[in-house]
């Protein structure tokens, strides 16, 4: 019986420190993959949908490099919600990144919009205030960010009061 509560024991200790483990490596995720992106087969290309706009998956310090360098990016719109524990680091780090290189951070949280449509409106401003090169983002390409997309690439800011069924 012993021998029982002292594996119980160990098992429990060793499932807790292995939780915390895969923690830490959920919130430093973007300095990891960096070097190894295990994830990398399942984001998104960077796509122009107009000209001076791109949307794709969250850049690590590497992407948002490059983005400056060879697209001109001076504007990130990232749709990561920070109210959440490890996208809140991903924010934190992604807003660090964005001082660091000299390129505007806009955090827009997809979760605070019941519908895509609903993003369009402040999205299209943040577009008009001063002509800069935007990128706009979530972690993967979620459902929204896809909808958001095809949205704007189909000139649907020009008619923004149209109803949608979403």
């Amino acid at each position: 019986m012993s021998a029982i509560r002292f594996y119980g024991i160990r098992l429990i200790l060793l499932s807790l420190f292995f939780s915390f483990y895969l923690i830490m490596i959920a919130i430093n995720i973007d300095r990891i993959e960096e070097y190894l992106d295990p994830l990398a087969s399942f984001k998104p290309d960077i796509v122009k949908i107009e000209e001076g706009v791109y949307v794709g998956g969250y850049p690590n310090e590497k992407v948002l490099r490059v983005l400056k360098s060879e697209k001109g990016v001076d504007r990130v719109v990232s749709l990561l919600d920070p109210h959440f524990p490890v996208t809140r680091e991903l924010v934190a780090h992604e807003k660090q990144n964005c001082e660091l290189l000299g390129i505007e951070f806009i955090s827009l949280p997809a979760q605070d919009f019941p519908r895509y449509r609903d993003m369009l409106p402040v999205i299209d401003e943040i577009l008009k205030k001063g002509k800069k090169v935007t990128y706009i983002h979530s972690y993967f390409m979620s459902d929204r960010l896809e909808k958001l997309t095809a949205a704007l690439s189909h000139g649907a800011r020009q008619n923004l009061q149209k109803q949608d069924t979403q």
